[in-house]
């Protein structure tokens, strides 16, 4: 039992807190408003919901990499209890889009301060409240954990960086993150860092990841041979094609030179740039440019029958998995600049060899299991890199081995989805504390 001076402590920090979001909201709102992404669906931010009928489930994610992480569990809910009433909130718009074909609700989720989140969720009813990965937000997590309906965290996740925040915040954090009936987490690092935060070991499962848990959309020989097609027309099977994936700026200069120097040497090869966000596909046009190469962007209509650029900008979103399934090596950006990465597993589904940057902390867990397999190769020069290209433009049996040790660490997820759904449901049987 807490000590009273303890409990003291920690409902007068609850307190400032809500008082501080309070009185920010008015500044919040006028921030958002100058910008387009945030004057979208604008009175929701401020708890105006609407009315919401009864609901079975309740899936919240912040945004499209949460949310992607339960599309499958809202898959497998959909197969077994067809009628089932879903709501999808998000802190971003972006995130609602990825999912809103799965459920029969969508909403923003308010700013964290009592008078929006009490108006949000006046009336609202739910069996059960499921978060993706780990946002804390505690005014609207008491409101939620108030209401005694079973309350779980699937991939839960505490990343190196929220680490050390959350262990200062402990007094705060710990009440919360007791509540849930079930923390499912993807590996044992994560199991123990629930614990540390004073969730009970009895509650934390360690399932695997569900964003990991899916079928690649190109499936087979012919799926590889139509994306290859698709983005460089005849080209054969001995011209090996890189995929930069998910590129933020910075990182292409230490691809580029290397490239050069590849094509300069009289070697083939063919290279697609990703970027990560829209805003920048200028930017790295321009970059392209400077290569003096052959060059072309994807959204500039249909692509000629004879495609005969080396380097080409995939300036269009959604078709990043169709270039990994077309590719012979990747690399996975945001980690040769100090980002943290995205998901190395998007092109380990393919058996391609990864090749990631040193600044890995946001999938560092899934980067230690390929590497831990050898099924991950790091790079942090120019050097490193021109080595890489000269065994891929080599056909090294061992750069393609790489690719299928990762492919076999991918395949270790496979099924999180349903342990997830089978851990919510068996452990429903012990309500919330």
């Amino acid at each position: 039992m807490k000590s009273p001076s303890k409990q003291t402590s920690i409902g007068l920090l609850s307190k400032i807190y809500s008082a501080v979001t309070s009185v920010l909201v008015p500044v919040i709102g006028c921030v958002l408003a100058l910008f387009p992404r945030g004057r979208r669906r604008f009175d929701e931010r401020f708890g105006v919901w609407g009315e919401v009928p009864p609901l079975a489930w309740w899936f919240h994610g912040a945004s499209v990499g949460e949310v992607q992480g339960l599309l499958p569990l809202i898959d497998l809910v959909r197969a077994d209890a067809p009628g089932d009433r879903l709501l999808l909130t998000a802190t971003s718009p972006t995130g609602l889009e990825r999912g809103s074909s799965s459920v029969d609700l969508t909403r923003l989720l308010p700013l964290d301060a009592p008078f929006l989140v009490r108006r949000a969720l006046h009336g609202i009813t739910f069996d059960r409240f499921v978060l993706s990965e780990t946002e804390i937000w505690p005014v609207l997590l008491r409101e939620i954990l108030s209401r005694g309906a079973p309350c779980h965290i699937v991939n839960g996740r505490i990343s190196d960086y929220t680490l050390s925040w959350y262990r200062a915040a402990r007094s705060v954090i710990a009440p919360l993150l007791s509540g849930f009936t079930s923390v499912s987490v993807s590996d044992e690092t994560q199991r123990n860092r629930f614990i540390e935060l004073g969730v009970p070991s009895e509650r934390i499962y360690v399932t695997g990841h569900t964003k990991y848990d899916r079928n690649p959309r190109f499936q087979g020989v012919e799926g590889r041979i139509a994306a290859r097609r698709r983005f460089f027309g005849a080209v054969d099977d001995k011209t090996p094609i890189v995929v930069l994936g998910s590129l933020r700026p910075g990182e292409e200069k230490f691809w580029f030179e290397p490239l050069k120097r590849v094509w300069e040497s009289g070697r083939s090869c063919k290279v697609i740039v990703a970027p990560r966000h829209a805003e920048r596909f200028d930017y790295f046009w321009e970059a392209i440019k400077s290569l003096r190469v052959p060059s072309a962007r994807v959204s500039k209509g249909s692509l000629p029958e004879f495609r005969s650029w080396d380097a080409l900008l995939l300036d269009t979103m959604g078709d990043l998995e169709e270039a990994y399934a077309a590719s012979d090596l990747a690399f996975v950006g945001a980690t040769l600049v100090n980002i943290g990465g995205h998901n190395p597993f998007e092109p380990a589904m393919y058996g391609v060899p990864i090749i990631v940057g040193p600044h890995v902390s946001v999938i560092r867990e899934l980067v230690m299991e390929l590497f831990a397999s050898d099924g991950i190769i790091t790079v942090r020069t120019e050097a490193e890199i021109e080595t890489i290209l000269n065994q891929l433009c080599g056909g090294s049996a061992a750069l393609r081995s790489v690719g299928l040790r990762g492919r076999d660490v991918w395949r270790v997820h496979q099924g999180a989805s349903r342990r997830v759904i089978d851990v919510i449901m068996t452990s429903e049987e012990y309500p919330c504390q």
